[in-house]
């Protein structure tokens, strides 16, 4: 048996008459798969025949993604920001973006990598524990609102497929979670960290390009808190960043300009688009320079309340009742009804949508409100979680701007801890951090990775930042020495 093996090997060790029969055979079964792909195809089922087309090829992307591993994690913005129509199809009619499908595959190659080296490859933060226990929660929470379910719920109002949806929803969140562990991981030179910022401000720049000019694409993916990620970081090479030059603070600032016009008066309407933009870039302001933010905040204070800011935001506030925001009030107090029948560990992921379809059929939305969502979907457990998780991650990122050095890594750890304080001020608006699946459905996957590289981020110019001042402290002692 083992000669055989050895011969299958190195088939030029077996003899003429074996080697013709086993290129007979393979040529063979060559023939069988691609005829039965063909009567696939035959009968409609385009989706198994791609799926069936693809199959051959996972064993070469599974080596060739083992050999290049740190270089598809430098990728991961640019399929979650250019790549918005490859999708992947799974089946029930769903797809699923290529960004989520590159990140799925990624980190479970990375969790069994680390499984059969038995060596825990996590970067040490102080959330890791309590988002980790955030996941386990998720995890539970399904087959928890499963034997929990209301008996006269009606299944039938939310299709056959509601568990593929739950299950698609959990791994999309689980996925989401890892990223930033994964970039702290192999983000792991400079040069990268220009490569993630520069992909944000070049096809944020092409957003704000397109819809100015209101050009017609199918590739950017100009959804989410894109606006929030394209004018962080491009104010903070205008602002933070020591060595831009005074021409790149000057392009950069009209640019910036002409992207706030679009966002704010141009799209004045989508409050949850431009709000948690301005928050995030007095979070900036903030975070950089106390005398600064004052004097901004002296000047916009009177422009908002007594001044031409005061018509706009009325304007704003009347647009949004009109369009039914205020609406908002009365399905977050049906979430809390569904919230005290299933208070520990909630419903599940996308579980409170047959709730709503059963009890409120006339008006069955989701809660717009990423708070609320997290309420209902996991529990009082979860969401006690989720804000241990949000207060560890912002002293985090105060703490990590406090030590890191004039440059690079203070201008990142400035841009992402003010664009992180910015998404979870948008969390209030809607379901941007942890996309409720029908609502954005699976494709807010992309959208909503933004957050989460920048989380990523934040980790590696702290670790950074450490190595830095460990280095500074051997060489003074070095010093001393001699």
């Amino acid at each position: 048996m083992l000669r055989w093996l050895d011969h299958l090997e190195r088939p030029e060790a077996l003899p003429v008459f074996p080697r013709r029969l086993l290129a007979v055979a393979m040529v063979g079964i060559a023939i069988a798969y691609s005829v039965s792909i063909g009567f696939i195809l035959a009968r409609g089922n385009s989706r198994l025949a791609l799926m069936l087309i693809v199959l051959p090829l996972l064993p070469i992307a599974i080596s060739f993604a083992s050999r290049y591993f740190a270089t598809i994690v430098l990728i991961l913005p640019l399929t979650a920001l250019m790549l918005r129509m490859v999708n992947i199809p799974v089946g029930n009619a769903s797809e699923m973006p290529i960004s989520m499908v590159i990140a799925l595959g990624l980190v479970g190659m990375w969790l069994t990598g680390m499984l059969i080296r038995r060596r825990w490859e996590v970067t040490p933060t102080p959330f890791n524990r309590v988002l980790l226990a955030f996941m386990a929660v998720c995890i539970v929470s399904m087959p928890w609102g499963i034997v929990w379910a209301d008996p006269i719920l009606n299944w039938r109002i939310v299709g056959n497929n509601f568990r593929v949806v739950q299950s698609a929803s959990l791994l999309s969140l689980l996925a989401l979670m890892w990223v930033p562990f994964m970039v702290a991981r192999f983000i792991d030179r400079p040069w990268k960290i220009w490569f993630y910022l520069w992909s944000f401000i070049a096809c944020g720049a092409m957003m704000t390009a397109t819809q100015f000019f209101s050009i017609p694409q199918i590739f950017l993916n100009d959804r989410g808190l894109w606006g929030l990620w394209f004018a962080v970081p491009l104010a903070g090479l205008v602002i933070v960043y020591p060595h831009t030059p005074w021409y790149g603070k000057l392009a950069g600032a009209a640019l910036l300009g002409w992207h706030l016009y679009i966002v704010a008066v141009k799209n004045s309407l989508w409050v949850s688009g431009w709000l948690p933009t301005l928050a995030g870039l007095f979070a900036l302001l903030f975070l950089h320079s106390r005398k600064l933010f004052v004097v901004i905040l002296i000047i916009a204070i009177p422009y908002a309340v007594i001044g031409p800011g005061r018509d706009y935001l009325e304007k704003v506030t009347a647009d949004n009742i009109e369009e039914g925001s205020s609406g908002r009030l009365e399905i977050w107090e049906r979430n809390m009804g569904i919230v005290r029948e299933h208070w520990l560990f909630g419903t599940g992921p996308a579980g409170y949508a047959p709730y709503n379809m059963t009890y409120f059929p006339w008006d069955a939305r989701s809660t717009h409100n990423n708070y609320f969502d997290i309420l209902a979907q996991f529990g009082v457990i979860g969401a006690g979680l989720w804000l241990w998780f949000m207060g560890a991650s912002l002293w985090y990122g105060w703490r990590t701007v406090q030590i890191t050095p004039p440059g690079l890594l203070r201008t990142v750890a400035i841009v992402a801890t003010a664009g992180w304080a910015g998404a979870l001020v948008s969390m209030v608006f809607g379901d941007w951090m942890l996309p409720f699946v029908y609502n954005q459905g699976i494709a807010g996957f992309s959208y909503a990775a933004y957050n989460w590289l920048f989380l990523g981020l934040l980790i590696v110019v702290r670790q950074m930042a450490e190595q830095h001042t460990q280095s500074v402290v051997t060489s003074g002692a070095s010093a001393q020495e001699a």
